[in-house]
């Protein structure tokens, strides 16, 4: 019986999957053996990326402004550019300026007359309203009294909660400082950039890469525009709320949230905590269930009133994609990508539902051009 050879092209096929595959592990194995120099190029990366980042998604949310004087008669750029970045500061400095006075005073008489109780509920009270009963209480105290647990957790964690505080310290504070700078330049010369980024790209590819530009910029501005307005709606609406029912530090826990907001699905969860904690130690005010009310009402709200109306449809992704991409890219970026996670996963849709387009067009053409005589 004849033996069936395999194609020539089937064959060639073979080898070269296999040479690159033999080629793609040495290549790991190689970064493997360097790791600490890879370490150091990403670091690198990061720290030059981050901040021209966080410049492009401000320019963003200012360029509009600046376009939208310009229609007016207002120029040249400098001038329009001038004027919408003191009226940024002056908002900025003014916020600062009528908050930080009263939230100090907040922070300082929590600590002179309700943390001491605090501490007190902790060490005393914690043990007669014990859920399990003051039995397995004590059971429980005392297992964590013979292991020593909790004093090790806490010296472990406290050097390495210093440590990753001093880490991130000052690459945002770089940040912090170099992004007005940035951002002055880029939009100084707004579309001299775009257009030198557009001339790298080969002719061809010009007409696409300047309509998904346009897409991104259209998606992720509308989206950071929306979720500036959302966290000061959100922060005022949970301040006014929690004064209503009588709840103490209202203006720091309604701060709380509105700051806590920029994290999707988490910051809500997050600005909830702290509230329904001292309300439940607190002697007086609302109790801790009427605070986590109140906490879900304007979570409905937010999730399907105020967000829908404010960001529309231009952060539609499923809540799964964005709590995976808030993991992928805090772990890239640490605090400023868990911070910028969905409107990087808004870029990653609008590239994928371009790819979809375009391919369809192809086809679409080719079964056009098939059909012509």
């Amino acid at each position: 019986m004849k033996k069936r050879q395999i194609p020539e092209e089937s064959l060639n096929r073979i080898i070269k999957y296999l040479v690159i595959t033999l080629l793609a592990f040495g290549i790991i194995l190689i970064a493997i053996q360097f790791s600490d120099f890879w370490i150091w190029i990403v670091n690198a990366i990061k720290s030059a990326v981050v901040p021209v980042g966080l410049a492009y998604l401000a320019s963003l949310i200012v360029f509009p402004v600046i376009k939208y004087l310009e229609k007016k008669g207002v120029g040249p750029r400098g001038f329009s550019l001038a004027i919408v970045f003191i009226l940024t500061v002056a908002i900025i400095f003014a916020g600062f300026y009528y908050l930080t006075p009263r939230i100090v005073d907040e922070i300082t008489s929590f600590f002179n007359r309700d943390f001491q109780t605090i501490l007190t509920y902790f060490q005393t009270g914690l043990r007669d309203d014990f859920v399990l009963g003051t039995n397995i209480y004590d059971q429980i105290y005392e297992y964590f009294g013979e292991t020593d647990l909790i004093s090790s957790t806490l010296t472990a964690l406290v050097p390495n909660l210093i440590s990753a505080i001093t880490n991130s310290f000052i690459p945002i504070l770089s940040s912090v400082l170099l992004l007005p700078i940035l951002l002055i330049y880029y939009l100084l010369d707004y579309e001299m950039i775009s257009e030198r980024i557009r001339s790298i790209i080969p002719q061809k590819h010009g007409k696409n890469v300047a309509e998904l530009g346009s897409r991104l910029n259209n998606t992720v501005g509308a989206y950071l525009r929306g979720q500036v307005f959302l966290m000061v709606v959100l922060g005022t609406v949970a301040t006014i709320v929690y004064r209503l029912i009588g709840l103490k530090y209202y203006l720091l826990f309604g701060v709380l949230v509105g700051v806590t907001n920029i994290i999707p699905y988490f910051g809500m969860i997050i600005a909830a905590v702290p509230p329904i904690i001292y309300t439940f130690i607190a002697t007086t005010g609302p109790g801790p269930v009427l605070v986590l009310v109140v906490n879900m009402v304007l979570q409905f709200f937010e999730g399907n009133i105020f967000q829908p109306l404010i960001i529309g449809h231009h952060l539609s992704i499923h809540p799964i994609i964005i709590i995976m991409s808030i993991l992928f890219f805090g772990s890239l970026f640490g605090a400023v990508g868990v911070i910028f996670a969905s409107p990087m996963a808004a870029s990653i849709r609008v590239v994928a539902n371009f790819m979809k387009e375009q391919k369809k067009e192809k086809q679409k053409n080719l079964q056009t051009e098939a059909k012509s005589p």
